[in-house]
């Protein structure tokens, strides 16, 4: 099945003016959902859901310019394994509140 979502519907144009210490403040220890451009090889929708670590660089892309975050992960699509990850914030669509976030995590570990 191929995704047919494309992130550009879903642009939070206030997400991605934040600046950098902003956006880390903001998305760290926070559950994102966030969508691929095409199929991930976890989920057919490409919509997936990833608890933010910790951010470790932000910048844009040259090719395209467009803002990008290199992210570590509890990936909750896939057990809850830790990954490196480098995400569009153009991506990211919702970002659930710390206490939301706790409970989150408290049900992928059982």
């Amino acid at each position: 099945m191929k995704n047919t979502t494309t992130t550009t519907s879903r642009f939070d144009h206030a997400l991605y003016r934040l600046s950098d210490q902003d956006l880390k403040r903001k998305l760290t220890n926070r559950v994102v959902t966030y969508f691929n451009k095409d199929e991930s090889s976890v989920k057919n929708d490409g919509i997936r859901k990833f608890v933010i670590k910790s951010i470790e660089k932000i910048g844009y892309a040259k090719g395209t310019g467009r803002r990008y975050i290199n992210v570590e992960v509890h990936d909750l699509d896939d057990g809850g394994e830790i990954k490196p990850r480098t995400l569009h914030v153009a991506g990211i669509n919702k970002i659930k509140g710390r206490l939301s976030t706790a409970i989150t995590l408290a049900k992928s570990v059982y």
